[in-house]
């Protein structure tokens, strides 16, 4: 019987007093004879039942008589609980869903690895924006590069892209320039970069265009994305 008690939770030494009060009622020194806890420890029980609204108790000659509430008021109890969880449920569910979600953050190693931010741009099909273009994408990709934008603009993913003026960066703009969906822009040489920021859905992903080992950062970040595109538009309105 203690072990079913337990399942509606109490403890095991509420169990016992509880049980020991059903039998009849009485005073603290006959529970402490019946259940073997020590007196000190009882007293916070007993007031920790009566919270639970499962003892309660009288006076009778200025001495406390406690008594044990009948099967069925613990019942009423329980099922009190369950209504007031109940209209809780879509609130919890609620809070549930604005859980905040961690960053996702992703090396991809290689070509292979700008590859599948390619693959990844023309997944999504949103609008992408890049910017410290250095132009390295053909000499390094190869013919991917070239395919990639056909692939691109078939999509109909427009593209806003802000290209450093250096010659690899002016070549690779007049490029864009005749391409759909594209508009081009440049920057200054002197903040050229080995590496360019893109900015697509809610990931931003930052290119590093070194000849012996390309690679890149993928974050996707909701709050980060929107952070880049404004830096990115801030940066629209003063180049050329």
């Amino acid at each position: 019987m203690i072990e079913k008690l337990q399942q509606i939770g109490l403890n095991e030494k509420e169990c016992k007093i509880y049980l020991a009060l059903l039998e009849a009622e009485t005073v603290v020194s006959d529970i402490a004879q019946k259940t073997k806890i020590n007196r000190s420890l009882l007293y916070t029980l007993l007031t920790q039942l009566m919270q639970k609204g499962i003892v309660s108790y009288i006076i009778k000659n200025n001495v406390r008589h406690y008594r044990a509430a009948e099967p069925e008021k613990i019942l009423s109890i329980l099922k009190e609980k369950q209504q007031i969880f109940r209209s809780l449920l879509p609130e919890l569910h609620a809070y549930k869903g604005i859980k905040k979600k961690k960053p996702i953050v992703e090396v991809f190693e290689g070509k292979e690895g700008i590859k599948s931010i390619l693959n990844d741009v023309l997944r999504v099909k949103k609008e992408w924006y890049a910017f410290d273009v250095p132009g390295k994408g053909p000499s390094i990709l190869g013919v991917t590069a070239h395919i990639f934008q056909k692939q691109r603009q078939k999509a109909k993913i427009p593209l806003s892209v802000i290209c450093v003026k250096t010659k690899d960066g002016i070549k690779r703009g007049k490029d864009f320039e005749k391409m759909q969906y594209t508009k081009v822009k440049y920057m200054s040489e002197q903040y050229k970069s080995p590496a360019s920021h893109w900015v697509y859905g809610n990931t931003l992903a930052i290119i590093f265009w070194y000849e012996e080992f390309p690679f890149a950062i993928r974050v996707i970040d909701n709050n980060l994305a929107k952070s880049y595109k404004s830096h990115f538009n801030a940066l629209w309105k003063y180049c050329v």
